[in-house]
């Protein structure tokens, strides 16, 4: 298991959840807001994810820097996930399957047997914010005469926002930030172990 590409994941997701939260926030402040400086009420916002694959984010990335320090640093995780992977695959070899009923030898790792099943490597997806879109539906008109955007029949067009369905969306977000940050945990717990069997 790739255990900084695990934590980058998770990363990822807690970025574009606090990101979702952020706006949600911002469509609850200006659900009375009827001036902007485009003109006329506020009106509600939108994000947009995009799943992007990890490893070829990576790659951009090195290829973008140019700093010696920089490509030092990439180099080293990537460096230190390898390791990380090769150690604690001989410690279950070791350990895990010593004794277990396998007809494999106490240091064969079964997945290397050439006549086992062969499957594509799941490319590792990400999640980054693609964009923010406006959403398009009526505004809410609201009969109040006494209002200074009021038109001559007294009414006042007001953001066309539910303050009910932000607050819905709010507690999804938070729900979803919530199972990144227990997905970084057992990412971190997983890793934690595997050191430990290491030493052991």
């Amino acid at each position: 298991m790739a255990f900084l590409s695990d934590f980058d994941i998770s990363g990822y997701g807690l970025s574009a959840q606090r990101f979702r939260m952020n706006l949600i926030s911002s469509n609850i402040a200006n659900a009375n807001t009827t001036r902007t400086a485009e003109g006329g009420p506020y009106r509600r916002r939108e994000v947009i994810f995009k799943a992007v694959d990890f490893s070829a984010q990576l790659n951009a990335k090195l290829k973008e820097n140019n700093g010696i320090d920089e490509l030092n640093n990439n180099a080293n995780a990537i460096n230190m996930n390898a390791l990380i992977d090769n150690e604690m695959n001989k410690a279950l070899n070791q350990k895990v399957l010593k004794g277990a009923n396998y007809d494999y030898l106490e240091n064969e790792n079964p997945l290397d047997d050439p006549d086992a099943p062969q499957f594509p490597k799941p490319a590792i997806m990400g999640v980054v914010v693609d964009k923010v879109v406006r959403d398009d539906s009526d505004f809410i008109m609201k009969y109040d005469p006494h209002h200074p955007d009021a038109d001559e029949k007294g009414y006042i067009m007001m953001p066309n926002i539910n303050p009910v369905i932000e607050m819905a969306d709010m507690i999804e977000a938070t729900r979803a930030y919530q199972a990144n940050v227990a997905a970084f945990q057992s990412a971190k717990n997983i890793a934690t172990s595997a050191l430990e069997m290491m030493r052991s």
